[in-house]
Order: structure tokens, then C-alpha cells, then sequence
């Protein structure tokens, strides 16, 4: 309500922001706020993104659970069902994404035909669904990059609807691309099925998931590979193969990432930093810091 009321005052209420739940897949459409408590059930949406943008909360979906933080983002399908949540003593802000249906799957249509076939047939009667993968996209994604600038420049001001428009087809696009780079990872596993290396990818995922959800935690490869439903060797090995990094590569560069934003943008200290970031020590800390970033803890700060 607070953010409703504020984008009425921003002449901004002609644009599909918290409108009722009932339109959601009718036209593209926002809906964010904020919270300290709030609970839906077995809500049946359309393709949309889910992102934080202060705090953290859960969706759970299909016997997953997600928590989602504003170092990644959750992608849910149209008419999956799931249950979303916020429980924190501190307020948690959203910011999720409700394309209209067929929206995406145009797109896709458009990036992959050429413009001869365009041409006899500007329009897609069919409209065929696009599914895809349920899981966290971590912080180096360009979907996320472009939910943020979308949501910093709502909150400039009033939006000409044209600009509306253009970052829904950016972030559209991007999702396509994203989802077409995904498929192509899988042929870097070694199965001969299709069928077995798409199960593979999405075991993967799943231990990269609770990567990102335990970067505050300490945690072994057995208990990643156990989320994973894989052995500790196979997952080790599959995941270097797909994301061209071991796990533990993987979870310390985000870990070193979330302690540089903590950096620029708390007046935490260097140990609570480090600390937050699941670092056991703050020697072992600023020395990985250090190594990554090109200089220790507090000279980055003070140069951004």
C-alpha cells in the first residue's frame, strides 16, 4: 500500500503496478512492497520473475524452497503453483516481474526465426509455452542487472509508458538468451541421452541453489551433493564441467562478491563483513579479499 500510494503521487498509476491479482497474465504487470510478515498460499501465477530488494524471502514450489535475497533472482513458470513467504524482523522489500502470457514465448519466436519467415507470419497464433528451469540466478546475471536498473529508474519518477514497455522487452530478451545458453551448457555433460543430461543439469542447479542460499554458512560437498541427489565426486565433477569452476570456486567468488556490496554499502565492519559472508576469520578474510578485489577490505571501501 505505502508504494502504491507513493507511485499515485508520481502520476505513475496508468502502469500495471500491484494491480489486482486477477490481471496478472493479462498485461505485464509489477508487484512489490514492503513487509515484515506476509504469506500467500498455493498461488497459481504466470511467467514472472521473482527479486528482493531489501531483505530476504521464501517461495516454495513443486517440494523446493528458494529464498531469494537481492543477489539473485527466482524465475517461476506460468500456472505453476507455489507459496511465497516473509518472516523477518526486519522490513523485506519485492520487486517481482508478471509478463503476460505469450509475451516471452514472441519474443523467443522473433530471436529465432528469420525475418523471411517473420514476414509470412507476423503473428504467432499458436503462442506455445516456454519452460523454463526453476532456480536461482545468481548476482552476474544480466536479468538481474536489468530488474535492478528497472526498479532504480521507477523509483526516479513518473514513466512514460514507452519506457515501460522497452524494459519489459529487454529483460524478455535477455530471459530467452539466458534460457538458450542453458541448453547449451547441457552438452557439456558427457550423457548420451538428452533426457539424462537435461536430469543432470537440473540436479546441478539444484546444489548451485543451495550454494547460493548458504553463502552465510558453513558447508561441505557432501552436504551440496546430498541437495543435489548426486554423489560428492559426480556433482564435483559435473558442476566444473558446466559452470567452469569447482563448487568451492564458485561459492567463495559469491561470498566475496555479497562481503564488497556489504562494503560499499553498510558502515559494517570488516569483521562483521567478513563474517556475514561466511568467512571464519577475518586474517583469512581480508587475505582472500585482497587477492580477489586487488586490495584489503578497508582500502576498498574508502575508494568506493
Amino acid at each position: 500500500m505505502q508504494l502504491a500510494r507513493r507511485w499515485a503521487k508520481l502520476g505513475m498509476m496508468n502502469l500495471q503496478i500491484n494491480p489486482s491479482v486477477r490481471t496478472l497474465g493479462m498485461e505485464n504487470a509489477i508487484l512489490s512492497g514492503y513487509g515484515t510478515r506476509y504469506h500467500v498460499r498455493d498461488f497459481e501465477g504466470c511467467l514472472s520473475l521473482k527479486s528482493v530488494v531489501q531483505g530476504s524471502a521464501d517461495w516454495e514450489t513443486d517440494g523446493r524452497r528458494f529464498v531469494v535475497n537481492r543477489d539473485c533472482y527466482l524465475i517461476l513458470n506460468d500456472l505453476q503453483h507455489y507459496t511465497m513467504t516473509i518472516d523477518s524482523p526486519k522490513r523485506v522489500k519485492t520487486f517481482c516481474i508478471f509478463f503476460e502470457r505469450g509475451f516471452v514465448e514472441e519474443i523467443n519466436r522473433v530471436m529465432i526465426m528469420g525475418d523471411e519467415r517473420l514476414l509470412d507470419s507476423p503473428q504467432n497464433p499458436q503462442r506455445q509455452g516456454l519452460d523454463f528451469i526453476n532456480r536461482l540466478e545468481p548476482n552476474d546475471s544480466a536479468v538481474l542487472s536489468l530488474v535492478r536498473r528497472f526498479h532504480a529508474e521507477l523509483g526516479y519518477g513518473r514513466m512514460p509508458l514507452t519506457e515501460w514497455e522497452k524494459h519489459f522487452l529487454r529483460i524478455g530478451a535477455q530471459l530467452v538468451t539466458e534460457r538458450r545458453e542453458t541448453l547449451r551448457a547441457m552438452v557439456n555433460l558427457p550423457a548420451l541421452k538428452a533426457s539424462t543430461r537435461e536430469e543432470v543439469y537440473r540436479r546441478l542447479l539444484r546444489g548451485r541453489d543451495f550454494l547460493l542460499a548458504s553463502l552465510r554458512d558453513p558447508i561441505r560437498l557432501k552436504d551440496v551433493a546430498k541437495a543435489a541427489n548426486l554423489s560428492p565426486f559426480h556433482f564435483h565433477r559435473s558442476f566444473a564441467r558446466v559452470f567452469r569452476e569447482t563448487p568451492h570456486q564458485y561459492l567463495r567468488r559469491h561470498r566475496l562478491e555479497m562481503a564488497a556490496r556489504l562494503l560499499r554499502s553498510t558502515e559494517m565492519s570488516v569483521t562483521a563483513v567478513g563474517l556475514e559472508a561466511g568467512f571464519e576469520s577475518v586474517a583469512a578474510f581480508s587475505d582472500i579479499f585482497r587477492r580477489y578485489h586487488g586490495k584489503p577490505p578497508l582500502r576498498y571501501r574508502r575508494s568506493n
